[in-house]
């Protein structure tokens, strides 16, 4: 699916119907979701309705063992069906599963998100799947990414007057792997801004609402706690990167005067590049086209549940969208594979609460379908 946008819509008609088809079914999850969402007939559930609702905070629903099971089914799932598609253009087997470990995380960490935030498994496992199959490039810095957002969610849900333990357990684990996922693709630091604007947020509202005798120690902990997590983290991934690009060891390279003189203007470059996106109109891919075409319609639903039922998971999705698209923008072309999957799922998870799950399952075995279809076109 590796092609610029423009160029493939003029040279090949056949593609421009067939996406255009798959936007038109895709469209239909608008108006199912509003035909879900009516209130059911012969009951008094339009009453609640008519109450002015409020944004709650984010709360993480509690897992099962059978989760156990879905999550393996969700990775095998999202593996398979990834190696079925690209099995005619990698000769080596081996490989080829090496290069489906990514997908299988970020099925993992789409899955158990969607649980976390109160899906049913059934959508949550169609979702997973569609942003593991989804993802043809930059697997590795995405499923990082993604197992970092399903650390911060926890994070965010811890209660207000919970142990310090357990604020600081689940924000070094989201930190360690968004480390992880800026070596091995930079550009996925533009999403600095959200973790940023969610650590303040959430801090405001557990110093407004937590315990007053304990409040501010916590508060103060919490950050002498953070700062020490960026010092070490930056230092490690500063150490990991050098090693890996000097080929040398951190004591050689700490000790070498030439390697901090090169250091600095490499740094510099480095941050440079993500300021600019050369000739970014001619080089623009449609890779995650399918993703995109149905993520943006499952906006709409987003956007009502925001905005009609003050749904703070909803928020919590929408705010992520900006940060990812400056990601985008600037080469990391796959990035909104995650969030346009978790978007997605949402959508999906409103059927099956509204007792109509096959909706989601009709929904995902036409993405699928259309997924496959198009290796006939190329």
């Amino acid at each position: 699916m590796d092609h610029p946008v423009l160029r493939s819509l003029l040279q090949q008609p056949l593609l421009l119907i067939f996406m255009g088809a798959f936007a038109v079914l895709m469209a239909l999850m608008i108006p199912a979701y509003f035909f879900a969402y009516r209130p059911k007939v012969n009951s008094t559930e339009w009453i609640g309705r008519l109450d002015r609702r409020s944004f709650k905070p984010l709360t993480a629903s509690a897992l099962t063992p059978a989760d156990i099971i879905w999550t393996l089914i969700a990775m095998l799932c999202a593996a398979f069906l990834w190696i079925a598609y690209f099995i005619r253009r990698v000769a080596s087997i081996l490989l080829l599963l090496k290069m489906a470990i990514p997908i299988a995380v970020t099925a993992l960490s789409v899955f158990l998100i969607l649980r976390l935030m109160g899906g049913k498994p059934l959508p949550a496992i169609l979702a997973a799947v569609i942003g593991g199959v989804s993802l043809f490039g930059q697997a590795r810095g995405i499923a990082a990414f993604t197992l970092s957002l399903l650390f911060l969610y926890l994070w965010v849900c811890v209660p207000y007057d919970a142990p310090l333990f357990f604020h600081a357990l689940w924000l070094a684990f989201s930190a360690a792997a968004y480390g992880v996922a800026l070596l091995f693709h930079f550009p996925l630091i533009w999403a600095a801004p959200f973790y940023a604007g969610a650590y303040v947020t959430v801090q405001v509202l557990r110093f407004r609402h937590g315990t007053p005798g304990a409040r501010g120690k916590k508060l103060a902990a919490s950050i002498v706690l953070l700062l020490l997590l960026l010092a070490f983290g930056t230092i490690a991934v500063w150490l990991v990167y050098c090693v890996r690009h000097q080929k040398a060891s951190p004591i050689d390279l700490l000790r070498s005067f030439s390697f901090y003189r090169r250091l600095f203007p490499a740094l510099i470059s480095r941050f440079s590049t993500l300021m600019r996106r050369p000739s970014y109109w001619r080089t623009l891919v449609f890779s995650d086209s399918f993703c995109f075409i149905a993520g943006v319609m499952a906006m709409v639903p987003l956007l009502h549940g925001l905005i009609k039922q003050r749904d703070t998971r909803c928020l919590f999705l929408l705010l992520l969208l900006p940060c990812l698209l400056l990601a985008w923008y600037f080469s990391a072309c796959y990035a909104l594979i995650p969030v346009f999957a978790l978007i997605i799922g949402w959508c999906w998870c409103q059927y099956a609460q509204r007792g109509r799950p096959l909706y989601a399952v009709g929904f995902a075995a036409t993405y699928i379908l259309f997924l496959f279809a198009e290796m006939l076109i190329h």
